[in-house]
């Protein structure tokens, strides 16, 4: 008999006990590949306006996921090579050469990786149209979907695959060669040791925790410069994490054993004094899932909030329907008429807004380049203009004094003009003294407005600056206007790009370019947080079910003293309970703290997104629990 044919028997034997680490291979590859061959398909390509954005989020995104992938691809190799000690022992017991053994090993793990990418490439490209569908709906396309099979994600996936399980074969192959006899045949023992709490490192714990979120929440009064600011902020949650986990908790459950009435209650004396002696050995994976679940977490209610929040945004940037000035009256005309023609009843207003548009001799302003055009419109036209929108807001101007508006801002609550000077002319200065948090005009167009008074814009305007007119509409169907911002582009290409620099933003055209981005920052956000958690939660089984396997003499001494299995239930499923909600309770609070700044930072409502997410995430992490103490339960119940 071959050895290839021992591995293979191997493998069919002991199926059921290479599942979790089978699927997690499987897994991996069909995310790799379906996230592959959406970088290559065509139809999605060549229907986005967001393509340079597209192809480079999915290129990050696959670099991210090969790097995760083969992580824990190797974390779940390691998981069996250590289940698999004392076989291994008695191979060698039995006479075969440690060579031949690491080759029953490469094999074993080979066949396995080997049966694993074509499963997975198989499910990937079988899922691959349903995921193009989500991507689709989410980017806003009303496309029929096509079938295609990319075979530059194929080669990929393979070589990328492929590498990663001839390597982790070799750790496998190698073995026989790191231990000897004795160590194959003795049970691991590690992190046996009694965890020592500290009361002073368990106080630094919090105060480094405090420290990280203080930063978060009070950056201008600590730490001026940003990015020193946020490093030392992640730095100190690292390490705080690190302390929780290891000082603090355990500085707790010695608290409890000193209070006779707690510890000596029910089930409580074994579940404590088993976390005491087992935390020690968890400490570094406890705090890697915690940061690891407060990424995801970040990054999915993030994404989420950013694609909730599309209308808000568009509306917020782009005030009207459509806004143009192609410098061409013929075309201007073209234009108005086809979208008086095309709306109908579903024209709400508009009008034509006179401005001045200037090149300024100078600028101290740091957020207007050069290049942008600066509108000048009268103080006048603006109060006609907020009546037309409904709003009740008047600014009074003396002669040269300016107001600024909203410009896209990330964070807007803040005042990035007021104080800043423009020079019109080499005699003429105005300073900014009022702003806005609002748009005047839409965004995407390289325009800086100001709102300068009556008395100085007829001025400018008698000083030989030609008076142009700026046209607005605002339309009830603005956001289903395909057909109309089709034809209004047949007129406005020919125009685009041109050294008279014409304007032209439709609300449509805006909103779906935002629909896509925020679209596929949804999808990847998602899609990775998913892989993220699957990852976590099968990296805290593995822990348990190699403890399992350690503690299952213990369980079987507490039997036989007299403790029923209820109660060995009761007190596994609260072990296990406290690993997985540790890291889970740190990383809820990590946030909740970073989501509130950046809801106050966004301005935006981040409550449903918070909660929506948190629910599935924690209904598939209470399904890990769930499968993790079952699986500890029959392990130490094994004859």
């Amino acid at each position: 008999m071959t050895l290839s044919s021992i591995a293979r028997k191997n493998i069919w034997k002991n199926l059921r006990q290479y599942m979790i680490y089978l699927n997690s291979m499987i897994f991996s590859i069909a995310i790799y590949f379906t996230f592959v061959s959406l970088q290559y398909n065509e139809q999605l390509l060549s229907s986005t306006v967001t393509l340079g954005k597209l192809e480079s989020a999915f290129a990050a995104a696959s670099i991210i996921l090969i790097i995760f992938a083969a992580i824990f691809i190797w974390y779940s190799n390691s998981f069996f090579t250590r289940k698999r000690k004392k076989e291994v022992g008695l191979y060698a017991l039995f006479g075969m050469s440690r060579k031949k053994i690491g080759q029953l090993l490469l094999y074993e793990n080979l066949i396995m990786g080997v049966l694993a990418l074509t499963i997975g490439i198989t499910v990937g490209l079988l899922f691959s149209k349903l995921f193009m569908m989500i991507i689709f709906k989410l980017m806003g396309f009303s496309l029929e979907v096509s079938f295609s099979i990319p075979v530059q994600a194929f080669i990929q996936t393979a070589a990328v695959f492929l590498f990663i399980i001839l390597v982790t074969s070799i750790h496998s192959y190698r073995l026989i060669y790191r231990f000897s006899l004795s160590e194959l045949f003795k049970a691991e023992r590690k992190g046996e040791r009694l965890a020592k709490g500290s009361p002073i490192l368990s106080a630094m714990a919090v105060v480094f925790i405090g420290l990280a979120y203080l930063l978060f929440l009070n950056p201008d009064h600590l730490i001026k410069n940003t990015g020193i600011r946020f490093l030392s902020a992640i730095l100190f949650l690292v390490i705080g994490s690190y302390f929780f986990m290891n000082f603090l908790i355990t500085y707790l459950l010695k608290l409890a054993q000193r209070f006779a009435s707690i510890y000596l209650k029910g089930k409580n004396l074994l579940t404590i004094t088993n976390l005491l002696y087992r935390l020690k050995g968890n400490v570094l994976i406890l705090t890697v899932i915690s940061l690891l679940s407060s990424v995801t977490l970040i990054a999915c209610m993030v994404t989420y909030s950013l694609y909730y929040q599309i209308d808000h945004f568009s509306k917020r940037d782009n005030p009207y329907s459509y806004m143009f000035n192609l410098k061409d009256d013929k075309a201007n005309q073209d234009v108005r008429t086809l979208i008086e023609k095309k709306s109908g009843e579903d024209l709400l207003y508009h009008k034509g807004i006179p401005y001045l548009s200037i090149k300024p001799v100078g600028s101290k302003l740091n957020r207007v380049p050069d290049f942008f055009q600066t509108l000048l419109i009268s103080e006048q036209t603006f109060q006609d203009l907020m009546k037309l929108r409904g709003l009740k807001d008047s600014i009074h101007l003396k002669k040269h004094e300016a107001a600024a508006f909203y410009d896209g801002n990330l964070d807007q609550k803040s005042d990035p003009f007021t104080g800043g000077q423009v020079a019109l002319s080499a005699n003429a200065t105005i300073t900014i003294t009022d702003y806005k948090d609002f748009s005047l005009v839409n965004q995407r167009e390289m325009l800086f407005p100001l709102v300068i008074s009556d008395e100085l814009y007829e001025e400018l305007k008698r000083g030989m600056t030609p008076e142009e007119t700026l046209y607005i509409y605002k339309t009830s169907n603005e956001k289903m206007a395909k057909g109309l911002d089709r034809e209004i582009n047949k007129v406005v290409n020919p125009f685009r790009y041109q050294e008279n620099a014409p304007i032209y933003t439709s609300f449509y055209e805006n909103y779906h370019y935002g629909l896509e981005t925020y679209g596929l920052l949804i999808f990847i956000g998602g899609f990775l947080g998913l892989v993220f958690l699957l990852a976590t939660g099968s990296m805290i089984y593995f822990k348990q079910l190699i403890e399992a396997t350690i503690d299952k003499e213990r369980y079987k001494v507490l039997k036989k003293i007299g403790i029923p299995d209820k109660q060995i239930s009761k007190a596994v499923a609260r072990q296990v309970g406290v690993v997985f909600i540790l890291p889970l309770l740190l990383a809820a609070s990590n946030t909740g703290v970073i989501l509130y700044i950046l809801a106050d930072f966004l301005q935006i409502n981040m409550r449903v997104p918070f909660f929506t997410c948190f629910v599935v995430y924690l209904l598939i992490y209470l399904g890990y629990y769930f499968l993790t103490t079952a699986n500890y339960l029959k392990i130490i119940k094994e004859t």
